[in-house]
């Protein structure tokens, strides 16, 4: 508004000084007439006066035009132009991604069990160390263990002597049915009771159920434990896990196989790809959120279980999307615009928008493919304000 008064100032001014200019001229054309005797009664003279007033119309008229011509060029000049820095509208590809955040998981752990009684003998590993599966990790005494399966394959031995003993003397009839029972089903018992022993034996020595990392050591050299006592905790940290509670609404849009990337507060720099692994059929009827798995590679063991992480889930790829930094588009009261630069002047225009990612915005209508946007320097513009591009900018490539 205030350029707008000011050029109407300007040509007020210069009407005014064309109609003193016109004035004047008309002063000196009949003063040069009464200086060369022209005779206004005469006929010549009449026709001399007559040529000379059109002359000095058509002087008047364009020496006010020279001026009003002069008057806009300097108003131009005295406008100033707003510094913007713009961005050219180009086509690229656009994701879609449903954006959360948890807790990382590994993808396997377990707790380790003494199952068997006895006293701790010795410790083989300690936390944080990276163990394969069977691998020993603690002794339980084993003496009393070893005693007992001794006497039982004593008691085998007998046993058997006497089953193959009672299979001779029935198959020739020389014993009773229940006394041939009798003795087999002794050297089976027997037989059992030895397994059962030498199970026990082997179990005396604690060992890891799966490859992974000693996270907790419950037990000490000299403690008792008693049968299925927690002894170790460990975890598999080559592969790692993120599960989050999805809003239902996403159901249709999520499944499995979907590319995933996750940034974690203690990495911020860096990013981990992965997968979705698994979404549960079933909707949590009390908080309407589905769960879904991302699994990530974990081979050089950086992330660990526990760390804070912000997941991101690809729902959607467009290949030929027409894309402008996000910067570029201002959107108040659910309405967004954008400003596009021709010939230095910016032209304000609402759009229409879609998908955003890796900075960039996804315009649907109100733009065309090439078209200069603003994307700095929008805060001092209005619909035909002059400006002035200092600063040119591609639009970053969507990774």
């Amino acid at each position: 508004m205030s350029h707008n008064r000011f050029a109407a100032s300007v040509l007020c001014v210069a009407i005014t000084a064309g109609c003193a200019f016109a004035l004047a001229g008309c002063g000196s054309d009949d003063a040069a007439a009464a200086t060369t005797g022209g005779s206004p009664q005469g006929a010549s003279g009449g026709a001399q006066s007559s040529g000379s007033q059109s002359t000095a119309g058509t002087g008047t008229e364009q020496r006010a035009a020279r001026f009003r011509n002069m008057a806009n060029s300097r108003l131009a000049e005295d406008v100033p132009r707003v510094p913007v820095a713009v961005a050219e509208v180009r086509r690229g590809v656009v994701e879609a991604y449903y954006r959360g955040s948890t807790n990382l998981t590994a993808a396997e752990e377990a707790v380790v069990v003494a199952r068997t009684l006895g006293v701790v003998e010795a410790l083989f590993v300690e936390e944080g160390d990276v163990v394969e599966a069977g691998q020993p990790l603690a002794q339980l005494e084993t003496e009393r263990l070893q005693l007992e399966v001794e006497r039982s394959r004593t008691q085998l031995a007998n046993l058997k002597a006497a089953y193959e003993r009672a299979e001779r003397l029935n198959a020739s009839q020389m014993i009773s049915p229940t006394e041939y029972d009798a003795a087999r089903f002794g050297y089976r018992t027997e037989l059992t009771n030895l397994r059962l022993r030498e199970y026990e034996l082997r179990e005396a020595t604690i060992r890891a159920t799966i490859g992974g990392v000693i996270t907790r050591r419950h037990i000490k050299v000299g403690h008792t434990l008693n049968q299925n006592a927690p002894a170790f905790e460990m975890k598999r940290l080559d592969s790692i896990e993120a599960e989050l509670n999805v809003p239902e609404r996403e159901i249709q849009r999520i499944r499995s196989g979907q590319f995933a990337r996750v940034i974690v507060d203690a990495l911020p720099d860096d990013g981990f790809e992965g997968e979705v692994t698994r979404v549960a059929p079933e909707v949590d009827p009390t908080s309407g959120t589905f769960r879904v798995t991302v699994t990530l590679d974990n081979a050089d063991g950086r992330l660990k279980p526990g760390m804070f992480g912000r997941v991101d889930v690809r729902t959607d790829v467009r290949a030929d999307a027409l894309l402008t930094p996000l910067e570029a588009v201002v959107t108040l009261r659910d309405r967004s615009s954008l400003f596009v630069v021709s010939d230095d002047i910016a032209e304000r225009r609402q759009v229409t928008t879609g998908y955003v990612s890796d900075g960039n915005i996804e315009i649907l209508t109100g733009a065309r493919e090439g078209e200069q946007v603003v994307m700095t320097g929008q805060d001092g513009l209005r619909d035909g304000t002059r400006v002035s591009i200092v600063e040119g900018y591609a639009a970053p490539e969507p990774s």
